[in-house]
């Protein structure tokens, strides 16, 4: 998803123009044991890759979508996670 899905123009554009990109790194690193926690916490999900629109102020999931998609798919997730706000 990081190398070809995220880059791909429509989601780029999508991403660029409408969200503030946060990235919680569950699997490695110091914090992974604290960020996994507050991705169960804001998903109820421990799987991998797992996307949330969250809007800041309340912590509402807005949309969620686990596993891999395809760009048009991601996009179309985006779109439909932003109409909730």
């Amino acid at each position: 998803m990081e190398g070809k899905i995220l880059p791909a123009p429509a989601v780029a554009g999508e991403l660029k123009q409408h969200f503030v990109e946060a990235r919680l790194h569950c699997d490695l690193g110091p914090n992974a044991k604290a960020n996994k926690a507050i991705q169960e916490r804001l998903t109820g999900s421990i799987a991998l890759p797992i996307y949330a629109v969250v809007d800041p102020g309340t912590e509402e999931v807005l949309g969620l979508q686990e596993g891999l998609a395809f760009a048009d798919d991601f996009v179309a997730f985006l779109q439909g996670a932003r109409a909730k706000r």
